[in-house]
């Protein structure tokens, strides 16, 4: 490991050391240096600047590093990274495939990975200060500063890794949580890891025990559920299209704030095949509408129709904004000749909305949108009334 190229403060240092056992000689402050002793390790020492502009302080850095790289049995550039987020919980998204070994996986899988990275840290730390079952809308003040501070870290080895950190300290606590049984006081990002945690590992648990519909009951009538039908639905944005891959969510707590002590795992595998009951548990958890005939605007994402009598007509995809909803749906529609020809008008033509008056059945996406009454482009610029 090169001194140059860390990135370490004498703080974040002292506190991992601190975190792991090592106590410092407090005379030493006095003379600019941190000194830190383990008895579990004596004679060894730790010893490094307060200054990080001291002319020694990155080969000192260096050789505190590879001392804990020693005593931990570890690589000194694995401690590297936990010293530099000592006051971080990092989530990591490993997508894995079980039976068969390929270079690379599809690019627009790897872009829905990222989707549902973001979408299950706004989904959790939303439960986290206002727990339901169903959350309109992922845009509470406190989930988008959680998101804010998120930090995609650089990739690790090992299959595709998502690596994302949260520091604790900058946010203020969002009051007390009960998560594995306790009412505990603490970071809002913190509650966020444990909410993550403890929802992905509800969903796998129901899946692998056949209790699907006693969750949901159970969920229904909590007054504070873990899960929200928003985290299931995060969860299916992992679900490769060829059905290779699976989702293993590790999380790496910041070493500054130990987890809870009955918390026996860190770690929630979502196999291939449990996918298509997530996306039935989603939608069991989501509360039902009811059906009816409503405007929707949108645009034409794909046409699917085949050719009779000289036209096209037959199924189209839409990219449907609803009002309940912060992410564009995607709704399958079949349309007559006439009514197709407006679609790849729109389709070629840029900047195009469509609006189409329809009833949007709940489920899986692409939606079915029935009972069409009326199809056409929406005007770029309206006469005024």
């Amino acid at each position: 490991m090169k001194p140059e190229q860390l990135d370490i403060t004498p703080l974040n240092l002292r506190d991992y050391a601190t975190a792991t056992g090592w106590t410092q000689v407090r005379e030493a402050v006095k003379d600019g240096l941190v000194i830190m002793n383990n008895p579990a390790y004596s004679p060894r020492q730790l010893v490094f600047p307060m200054d990080s502009m001291a002319p020694d302080y990155l080969d000192s850095i260096a050789i505190a590093l590879q001392r804990l790289a020693e005593v931990e049995e570890r690589a000194a550039l694995m401690v590297a990274g936990d010293v530099q987020r000592v006051h971080e919980d990092t989530y990591r998204f490993r997508l894995f495939e079980e039976h068969d070994d390929h270079p690379g996986i599809p690019f627009s899988y790897a872009l829905s990975a990222i989707k549902g990275s973001q979408l299950v840290i706004l989904s959790s730390a939303t439960t986290a200060v206002r727990p339901q079952i169903h959350h309109p809308r992922l845009s509470i003040t406190e989930a988008q500063q959680v998101f804010s501070m998120a930090r995609f870290n650089h990739t690790e080895q090992g299959s595709f890794i998502l690596n994302v950190s949260c520091p604790l300290n900058k946010l203020d606590t969002g009051g007390s949580i009960t998560l594995f049984g306790e009412e505990q006081e603490l970071p809002l990002v913190r509650k966020t890891s444990l909410a993550m945690l403890q929802g992905v590992q509800s969903i796998v648990k129901a899946i692998e025990e056949d209790s699907e519909q006693s969750f949901v009951d159970a969920m229904s009538n909590e007054e504070a559920p873990i899960v929200s039908a928003n985290l299931a639905q995060a969860l299916t944005y992992f679900e490769d299209p060829a059905g290779k891959h699976g989702l293993d969510l590790q999380i790496q707590w910041a070493v500054s704030l130990p987890p809870p002590k009955d918390l026996r795992r860190s770690r929630v595998i979502v196999r291939p095949d449990y996918f298509p009951r997530i996306q039935q548990l989603h939608a069991a958890l989501k509360p039902k509408r009811k059906l009816q005939e409503e405007d929707y605007i949108g645009t034409v994402e794909d046409l699917l129709g085949d050719w009779s009598d000289g036209r096209r007509q037959g199924d189209v995809i839409l990219k449907l904004q609803l009002h309940d909803v912060e992410e564009p749906v995607r709704a399958k529609v079949s349309l007559g000749p006439d009514e197709y020809d407006l679609a790849w008008a729109a389709h070629h033509e840029q900047e195009v909305y469509v609006r189409v008056r329809g009833k949007l059945r709940d489920g899986n996406q692409p939606r079915a949108l029935t009972d069409v009454s009326y199809f056409g482009p929406v005007p770029k610029h309206p006469s005024k009334q």
